[in-house]
């Protein structure tokens, strides 16, 4: 079983324009993604310390009620309303990149749900706005001596990388700089997240610590084994500002409101995880 390391990287500013490299007019400030009246966003929200007790290696501690990081969701400009009645929506998260005890800083982690009729869950296209993002990605099925999984991979990212998070695979945002970290998704409005799993095993089946040590989940009866990867390597070059790309044509990420055709838009990448899904 191989234990790599992640490096941290200490120069990433705490505050930031993020127009140049989101799309859209934002700024991030007090590890808060802000925007003008040009810019609308559908839900402001955010996820404190405690809604995070079931996946922390370190537990919540004192500090339950901080906000470990902001989610602005269904974001565009007032003038592209093509946008507004998409199945697809545009959205952010800002991590303030705290560690959460010996722990990076992350999110939650889940799993998508499965559309009605379709074999897959829904996939997702994520872009590193600012700062460096670990996507750690792994099968995860319950069995009878605790929570199993057989492969995991984290994708190493870095501003204007994209990352496609596949269908039923559970997924989690890890900061691997010094953070904050502000990254941007596509995904399906109907595309909700299955928490319960990932927190019945406690989190992935690696942690990553906040000096960069992937450490074993203990809950694991043997961690999955894992590979890192760079974003070009694992999803290809990024053509553009996510934003920019998805509001000049939404047809062109029509694919993620339809993930039995995922196996056809993505072969490489299906290629890659084929034991993972099963």
């Amino acid at each position: 079983m191989t234990d790599p390391r992640v490096a941290i990287a200490s120069d990433i500013a705490p505050a930031a324009d993020l127009a140049e490299r989101a799309g859209l007019p934002l700024t991030l400030r007090d590890g808060r993604i802000r925007h003008g009246e040009d810019v609308l966003a559908e839900e402001d929200l955010v996820r404190r310390r405690a809604d995070m007790r079931d996946v922390l290696a370190d537990g919540v501690g004192r500090g339950g009620r901080r906000v470990e990081y902001h989610m602005l969701n269904g974001v565009r400009q007032r003038e592209d309303a093509h946008l507004a009645d998409l199945p697809l929506r545009y959205e952010l998260t800002a991590l303030a990149g705290r560690a959460l005890g010996w722990e990076a800083a992350k999110t939650l982690g889940h799993v998508h749900v499965c559309p009605p009729g379709a074999s897959m869950g829904y996939p997702e296209v994520v872009e590193v706005v600012h700062g460096e993002a670990g996507f750690l990605i792994q099968d995860l099925a319950e069995g009878p001596e605790g929570p199993r999984a057989r492969q995991a991979w984290l994708v190493r990212a870095r501003p204007s990388d994209w990352v496609v998070l596949p269908p039923d695979l559970a997924h989690v945002t890890i900061d691997l700089g010094a953070g904050p970290l502000v990254f941007s998704d596509v995904i399906d409005r109907r595309a909700r997240g299955i928490y319960a799993g990932v927190a019945a095993a406690r989190g992935f089946g690696w942690y990553v610590a906040a000096d960069g040590a992937l450490r074993p989940n203990p809950r694991y009866r043997q961690p999955p084994h894992i590979e890192q990867v760079a974003a070009a390597d694992w999803s290809g070059a990024a053509p553009a500002p996510l934003y920019r790309h998805f509001a000049a044509d939404p047809g062109q990420l029509a694919w993620l409101s339809e993930p039995d055709v995922f196996r056809d838009v993505a072969p490489d990448l299906v290629a890659r995880i084929a034991d993972a899904l099963g």
